[in-house]
């Protein structure tokens, strides 16, 4: 911080500078993946309803959909089953998130640190 006030940009910073995850213990690094995690699917959940929902329909009709058949749809579910219905299923894909990626992070981190070496 006190670099980028005497004027340098935020270029000159080297990587030693910031906060490596070589600096976080084994529980917080697995605390940071599992907040991560539930943070990303809460926020993709409802593309990932309609992704779903459209695979299923190409499948069933043999035929390819495009981004307006995604919209239509999106404005039929919000319609019939309410602005909820764009969420249904959330709380236990966002509580799945947690665990999953604070078990594959560390993991990660590992193979990448043995690779590395």
């Amino acid at each position: 911080k006190r670099k980028l006030a005497q004027g340098n940009s935020a270029e000159q910073y080297s990587q030693s500078d910031f906060m490596s995850t070589q600096n976080l213990s084994l529980s917080e690094r697995m605390l940071c993946a599992a907040s991560a995690g539930m943070a990303c699917w809460a926020f993709i959940f409802p593309a990932d309803v309609i992704r779903s929902k459209l695979y299923a329909k190409s499948l069933a009709t043999q035929s390819s959909l495009t981004t307006a058949d995604g919209i239509e749809l999106v404005r039929q579910m919000v319609r019939d089953q309410g602005f909820r219905s764009l969420y249904r299923g959330m709380t236990i894909t966002v509580a799945r998130a947690a665990p999953v990626a604070a078990a594959v992070l560390p993991v990660y981190d590992t193979v990448l640190a043995w690779l590395s070496s």
